[in-house]
């Protein structure tokens, strides 16, 4: 059977091919909300929560809509790890949902569905974001819903679908701005592949862009308002540009969404050569080729363009169903099977499944059967024993209760005021939600804590966490105690110092100054 040219049997509104997404989508719920309440809130999700309990339409670091989902979930479901996770699931649900129905839009039929949607939930990069409150899980949504409504429109010139473009862009954008990227790639691409589709697409943009401006004209007046601090951040992120590992980013583009490369490979070759591809839709192939490209250039990390996956895996399921339906049946269950396969083999590395001993023990062997130790390279270039974003999200509240006390113990002895001061925006974020209302004051001057820290330090009595040694701090106040190193198993809490200084010296307040003027030395006077 030609499947490409018999396309039309296949309609978006198909009730048995809607039931299997359906499906899909209810399996990839499951397989996270049996544990989603295991180890504890991850360093950013606790900055994200805590940034959300004042409503704000931006941020110096991040755009907002991860803050409003943290605070419609707290209002919704509660306080609790897994009540902060729940809309994230719901959210990467809806991203196998929409890989299905890309796939339904590009001709494929039921083999290419269950192959398309068996890739995305099986990769082990989209098993590890899609379930933690962070702004990765709603990107890779607001990118597939983009791409979904494009192809939808192409296929039906249906004007709907362009004004649920303008929603998709204008909500990406309030989630990260990085969806821009993928908008001007497929651009570029267009106009070299179908430019009469962006010719008829402009003469009814007028509606949409419209809609478009009026989401995102409250963060765009923020951002005038504050500076565009958006620009200030992306230059810091940026001075790290065209420092290249082709090796290493190389090998985690093909091997980080483990057997499902077998998929977006060959929905990228699918899209680019075969004759039985859809028409006019190699331009999500070169889009591809683009973002790979200029997140290299920029050392972008890859899971920023994650979002461009999905209609290659469902590129991908089209050009294995062409493929497998030659053979028996036996074939395509072999085939999807084995995609399960290996996605439970990597599930302890990315979904807290395992006690932190068994977890150990299983990257342990994996290593010794493998040699496979990528996955446990930490950002500062350092081995763990386990998965860093596990790590992140070990140990805060502990933490926590040893700052409480020794906050306790410095305001029993003296009487002129205390606050907590940490160079750390995850450090504040752990204290500010599990510190309570006896918690001093905690003061940060990284990321967006910049906007509740004071101007200058006029406080008597500090606690002080850090990892500078004693050495280094003697000189920041008259009275300078160190009351407790933070020994910790698993968890890059290990290390940190629980200093006590009294009358902070001028070279600590000009260190502060400093601090606050290094992350962005152009925000104004705050409003109380």
């Amino acid at each position: 059977m030609n499947q490409i040219a018999t396309a039309q049997t296949y309609q978006i509104k198909s009730p048995a091919l809607n039931f299997i997404i359906f499906a899909f989508g209810i399996l990839k719920l499951l397989i996270h909300f049996f544990t989603i309440n295991n180890y504890g809130l991850h360093a950013d999700e606790l900055y994200y929560i805590e940034l959300s309990d004042s409503f704000n339409w931006g941020f110096l670091d991040i755009s907002p809509f991860v803050t409003w989902i943290a605070k419609v979930s707290e209002y919704t479901f509660g306080n609790s790890v897994a009540a902060f996770r729940i809309l994230p699931c719901i959210f990467s649900a809806g991203t196998v949902m929409l890989t299905g129905w890309i796939t339904q839009l590009l001709g494929g039929n039921r083999l290419a569905v269950i192959i398309a949607c068996s890739a995305i939930i099986c990769s082990p990069s989209f098993l590890a974001t899609s379930y933690l409150l962070q702004p990765a899980v709603f990107d890779e949504f607001f990118w597939t819903l983009l791409t979904f409504s494009i192809i939808a429109y192409k296929k039906t010139k249906n004007i709907t679908y362009i004004y649920l473009c303008a929603i998709a862009f204008g909500f990406g954008m309030l989630n990260k701005y990085s969806i821009i990227i993928l908008l001007a790639a497929f651009f570029i691409s267009e106009l070299f592949v179908d430019r009469k589709f962006l010719t008829q697409a402009f003469k009814k943009l007028a509606g949409p862009a419209i809609l478009f401006f009026m989401i995102i004209l409250p963060n765009l007046i923020w951002q005038w308002a504050y500076g565009f601090p958006i620009i200030n951040y992306t230059m810091m992120v940026g001075k790290g540009a065209f420092k290249l590992d082709i090796f290493d980013y190389l090998f985690q583009l093909f091997f980080f969404h483990g057997a499902s490369v077998a998929i977006w490979t060959a929905g990228l070759l699918f899209l680019l050569f075969n004759h039985q591809r859809p028409p006019k839709q190699e331009a999500w192939s070169i889009s591809f080729v683009m973002i790979i490209i200029l997140l290299a250039l920029l050392d972008g990390k890859l899971y920023y363009g994650l979002g461009i996956f999905p209609v290659l895996f469902a590129a991908g399921g089209c050009c294995w169903a062409l493929v497998l339906e030659k053979f028996k049946n036996f074939s395509s269950i072999f085939f999807v099977g084995m995609l399960y396969a290996f996605g439970l083999m990597s599930l302890p590395i990315v979904i807290p499944i395992l006690s932190t001993s068994n977890c150990r023990l299983y990257v342990s062997n994996m290593i010794n059967l493998t040699g496979f130790t990528r996955p446990l390279r930490y950002q500062d270039g350092k081995q763990g024993e386990i998965p860093q974003f596990f790590s992140d999200m070990l140990e805060w509240e502990k933490m926590t209760n040893k700052v409480n006390r020794a906050a306790n113990l410095t305001t029993m002895k003296d009487t002129g005021g205390i606050c907590i001061l940490t160079d750390n925006y995850a450090i504040a974020g752990a204290l500010k939600y599990y510190g309570g209302v006896n918690m001093p004051k905690v003061i940060s001057v990284h990321n967006s804590f910049l906007l509740q820290s004071p101007q200058n330090l006029h406080i008597q009595n500090i606690i002080y966490l850090s990892k500078e040694p004693l050495s280094r701090v003697r000189n920041l106040a008259k009275e300078v105690y160190l009351l407790e190193t933070i020994k910790m198993e698993n968890s890059h809490l290990n290390g940190i110092s629980i200093y006590r200084l009294t009358f902070p010296s001028a070279i600590m307040k000009k260190k502060y100054t400093n601090d606050r003027r290094s992350f962005y030395a152009n925000l104004k006077p705050l409003r109380k």
